[in-house]
C-alpha cells in the first residue's frame, strides 16, 4: 500500500470524487451500461461524499444490487473494485479495521 501523505478524509473525498467522476461516464454513454441505472447510485454516492457520511455509523456505501452480479461491463466492474477499495480503506483509517 502506497504511502499517501494527506489526511485520510482527503484521501476519502478523492477515492469518492473518482467513484462520481467514473459513474457519471459510465451513465452518459449507453454503450458501457449492461443493466438498470446508476442515476440513484449516483445521487447517493454524491450525498455520502457531501455530508461526510463515512465518517458517521452509516457509512456503507450502497451499491446497486445488480453492480457485480451477471455480466456487467469492464467499467462497471471497476467501478465496483472502486467501491470496495474506498470501503476497506475507510474500514482501516476510521473505523479501526
Amino acid at each position: 500500500m502506497e504511502i499517501n501523505a494527506k489526511n485520510p478524509e482527503e484521501h476519502i473525498q478523492q477515492m469518492l470524487q473518482a467513484i462520481i467522476e467514473k459513474t457519471q461516464s459510465i451513465i452518459n454513454d449507453s454503450h458501457k451500461q449492461s443493466f438498470g441505472s446508476l442515476e440513484y447510485f449516483l445521487e447517493h454516492i454524491i450525498a455520502y461524499r457531501d455530508e461526510q457520511q463515512y465518517m458517521s455509523n452509516e457509512w456503507h456505501i450502497r451499491t446497486p444490487r445488480w453492480l457485480g452480479e451477471y455480466g456487467n461491463t469492464p467499467e462497471e466492474e471497476e467501478l465496483l473494485s472502486d467501491i470496495y477499495r474506498l470501503q476497506a480503506y475507510i474500514t482501516e483509517t476510521l473505523k479501526g479495521g
